[in-house]
């Protein structure tokens, strides 16, 4: 086995072909400004704008004269036939003139119109056209750049890889000596089983017997009449549940009470309790 350490994850990098170097300048973070009519956002690169400006002709309607009406500053040509010519016109006229920054990082070069990247990427970055170059020497990217080549994996080890080192060994844990018997079963803890022990002083505890309560028995005329007066609750009563309720002053008499809860049970029971002459 050698000790050296071998490196198996090369870093990623970017090929900077002539296919190449216009999505990183399309994606270089750079502060671009919208220019269209009443519209004071920032972008923060030329693919973010392109799609801004595209949103802002979808929402352009056709005019009275059939026509759409391109709102970009310094238009010259504002009068299109159809939505699909209106956007056509931005990205040809005006979005082709937007400035792109070199994708180069420590590279201040703008470009005016596309076909100058490339020649500025054979006078100024010859060594680097055409050639893979690191991520920390590209600009960063508004969008998640992907590197175009990757590094393939290293291939699998030729020896034999012993199975304990790709499997945990299962260690089962330990048992109290206490919690099993030796007969295999399962037994109480000491301060539950303690619980089954009879104390001393148990026996000397006799039995308490009490008398039978007296019974109640209600007879025709024992008992004093009973006058049961039901009155109707006053309908601009604050009802508080937290505290008694207020006394009715003066009473109300009426016959027409709303019934309440167990109402009829409570009825039936006083008719029954006048037939047998206790209640008057």
């Amino acid at each position: 086995m050698s000790t050296s350490t071998e490196v198996l994850v090369k870093p990623l990098r970017f090929l900077l072909s002539k296919d190449d170097l216009l999505p990183l300048a399309y994606n270089a973070i750079k502060p671009t400004p919208c220019e269209w009519e009443g519209c004071q956002i920032v972008l923060n690169s030329w693919q973010t704008l392109s799609k801004h400006l595209l949103r802002h002709c979808s929402c352009i309607l056709q005019q009275v004269d059939g026509m759409y009406h391109c709102r970009f500053s310094r238009c010259s040509g504002r009068l299109h036939s159809s939505l699909r010519a209106l956007k056509s016109h931005v990205e040809l006229s005006h979005l082709s003139r937007v400035s792109l920054p070199c994708p180069i990082r420590d590279c201040d070069a703008v470009i005016i119109r596309v076909p100058q990247l490339e020649t500025h990427f054979e006078e100024v970055h010859r060594e680097d056209f055409g050639d893979h170059v690191p991520t920390h020497s590209i600009v960063p990217q508004a969008t998640p750049a992907i590197p175009t080549t990757l590094v393939p994996p290293p291939p699998l080890p030729s020896f034999d890889v012993p199975s304990h080192t790709m499997m945990v060994s299962v260690i089962p844990s330990k048992r109290r000596a206490s919690q099993t018997s030796l007969d295999g079963t399962s037994r109480l803890p000491r301060k539950w089983s303690r619980l089954n022990v009879q104390d001393d002083g148990d026996e000397d505890h006799s039995d308490v017997v009490f008398n039978d309560l007296p019974s109640l028995k209600l007879s025709k005329g024992s008992a004093d009449p009973i006058t049961v007066e039901v009155s109707k609750k006053s309908v601009d009563v604050q009802a508080q549940l937290s505290r008694p309720q207020r006394v009715i002053s003066p009473r109300v008499s009426t016959d027409d009470v709303p019934d309440s809860i167990l109402y009829p049970t409570f009825s039936r029971r006083v008719d029954r309790l006048v037939a047998d002459g206790i209640l008057k």
